[in-house]
């Protein structure tokens, strides 16, 4: 049932998928029809296989660029600050020879990126990817200690940041050991030693002897985001260029994208979603730039600033997360005028409930907007999976098909793959799978299989037609807004504190965040220790997502198995 007063006729007309504007790629000529392997009870991609060519990152994102060169390709909602495509790409191209040339780096160093979502961002990405170095996005949210740990683990050589955030980047450089190292700042940053200018490497010209790399192989690490897989501390995802050329070429699949019909004006999109995040990052950012569309950022989420966007620059495509589109469903700041414009949206991070789709679509009023689900991982480069274009009501809360090239299964505990409608395991194998874990050869082999089956700790069944339907999340992780907060790392935190014994943490529902942080503790006997000192000991050193919003509870006895692990579906019954 909708819930909400309207006839189903009109209900059906506005759910409906679109069947009257003629986009270019609405037809179903690109499908495979024997996809699902009934036997063995796998299901591969219904979409025709892409050629995935072999090129990097950069010169993949900027090979179509000239068709499009002096359009916008990213704007500042907040600065107004924009480059179009062929300033964006001269740019980058000018910075991976820089920053190699200036901080004395090489192919294969790590270089830290720690910047809100800004022009800037596209082209430190692109530049650094062009030269052959690796780029290892943080949360700008991080303390310094959160900072620390991840530089430490991937050895990071420099970090491209802000001057809001010079001062903590700087701080947790001094706490890895051997310390130091150069950091680049954007406008206005402070001057020094081991202190260089972004502007200025980015406008810096070189002369034809100037040193250069040669580009980088397919092969070779392109990112280290940090996830922190189905268990355990944040881990360096590896993915190689070849990996995230693959999940464009996946994307751009004309049954997973919707494209403006011929002639039409330049879809503009709204760069809300974190770059730091691989959702943010390859399906949103890069995405953009490679098929031409205006990519409007914003350094923080804040209501009037977003809402701006839709009056100001139209946006037609929208990447999103469920929190956001609860927020656009209930907030009076974006009318149903503003979404007029808006013909397709993208939803992934987290399962989108059907009821809360049906009340966004409701609100937008527009039978023509293509709404559509996808599911994904840092460790797949972004996508995995993806609900296609001639998909019906029926699979609305699904979270689609595999994307080309790509296979999914269920499996139960002894990863026996089950039959389509059971519940298990949801496994998945393609070229935009992670190499494994950076360092870790443990996490890698609990979590890719010799084979080539990534285990996605995530609990689903497939339908009788192969689509997937996320149901429950096997591994611990907690998703707040999309973004990943480990137990684990909040255990650890809170076991240093005087006065805490033992302790568990784990998600519980928040109607905004989708889960928010609560922690189980035992306290020492004869402490004083009270539920908000904890709560205090845990803000002070996190980012604020990774805040005790579900609050604290005194428990006498932390419920552990024989070989010592928490029981945290037992936790869950004294919610």
């Amino acid at each position: 049932m909708l819930g909400l007063n309207m006839s189903k006729d009109l209900a059906r007309k506005i759910l409906a998928p679109s069947r009257t504007i003629a986009f270019r790629h609405r037809s179903t000529a690109h499908i495979k029809e024997d996809y699902i392997d009934r036997t063995n009870n796998v299901v591969q991609s219904p979409f025709s296989g892409v050629v995935v060519p072999k090129l990097n990152v950069s010169d993949y994102i900027w090979r179509n660029s000239d068709r499009w060169k002096h359009w916008p390709a990213v704007t500042c909602a907040v600065t107004g600050r924009s480059f179009s495509f062929c300033e964006a790409r001269a740019a980058a191209e000018r910075l991976g020879i820089a920053l190699p040339a200036t901080l004395g780096l090489r192919q294969g160093d790590v270089v830290g990126v720690v910047m809100p979502n800004m022009p800037e961002y596209a082209i430190t990405f692109l530049g650094l990817a062009s030269a052959g170095i690796i780029v290892s996005p943080a949360n700008p949210l991080y303390t310094a200690e959160e900072l620390a740990r991840q530089f430490e683990n991937c050895g990071a050589k420099a970090v491209v940041t802000t001057p809001e955030h010079f001062t903590k980047v700087q701080e947790a450089l001094s706490k890895v050991p051997g310390g130091g190292g150069p950091i680049v700042v954007t406008t206005g940053g402070p001057e020094g030693n081991d202190i260089f200018s972004l502007d200025e490497l980015m406008e810096r010209e070189f002369s034809r002897r100037t040193p250069r790399f040669d580009r980088p192989d397919p092969d070779s690490i392109v990112a280290l985001p940090y996830s922190s897989g189905t268990t355990g501390l944040p881990k360096g995802v590896v993915i190689l260029h070849r990996n995230m050329v693959a999940n464009l070429c996946q994307l751009e699949h004309p049954n997973v994208l919707s494209f403006p019909p011929y002639g039409a004006p330049q879809d503009v999109t709204v760069g809300v979603l974190p770059f730091f995040h691989i959702y943010g990052l390859n399906g949103l950012l890069n995405i953009s730039l490679s098929i031409g569309r205006h990519t409007i950022t914003i350094p923080k989420f804040e209501p009037k600033v977003f809402a701006s966007i839709f009056t100001k620059y139209k946006p037609s495509v929208l990447a999103l997360v469920p929190p956001l589109v609860m927020y656009l469903t209930q907030s009076e700041l974006v009318t149903s005028s503003d979404l007029s414009r808006v013909r397709f949206i993208s939803c992934g991070a987290a399962p989108a409930t059907k009821s809360l789709i049906e009340q966004f679509m409701i609100k937008a009023n527009c039978p023509d907007l293509d709404f559509r689900e996808g599911y994904g991982l840092t460790e797949t480069s972004c996508a995995a999976t993806f609900r296609p274009s001639w998909s019906g009501d029926d699979k609305i809360g699904s979270c689609g098909l595999p994307v080309s090239l790509t296979e999914v299964k269920v499996v139960d505990e002894q990863g026996q793959a089950l039959p389509l409608g059971q519940t298990g395991e949801l496994w998945l194998r393609g070229p935009q799978v992670m190499q494994g874990y950076f360092r870790n050869e443990k996490a890698t082999k609990e979590t890719l299989t010799d084979d080539g089956w990534l285990m996605t700790g995530d609990i689903a069944y497939l339908d009788n037609d192969g689509y997937v339907f996320i149901v429950d999340r096997l591994k611990e992780l907690i998703k707040v807004k999309g973004l990943q907060v480990s137990p684990t790392e909040l255990e650890g935190i809170l076991r240093k504190m005087d006065g805490v014994a033992d302790v568990a943490v784990l998600g519980v529902p928040d109607q905004r965040a989708g889960e928010v942080p609560k922690a189980f503790v035992v306290v020492k006997e004869g402490s004083t220790i009270a539920e908000n000192d904890v709560a205090a000991f845990v803000e002070a050193r996190v980012a604020e997502f990774k805040r005790l919003a579900g609050g604290v509870k005194f428990i006498k006895e932390i419920p552990k198995n024989a070989a010592g692990k928490i029981l945290r579906k037992n936790l869950k019954s004294l919610l």
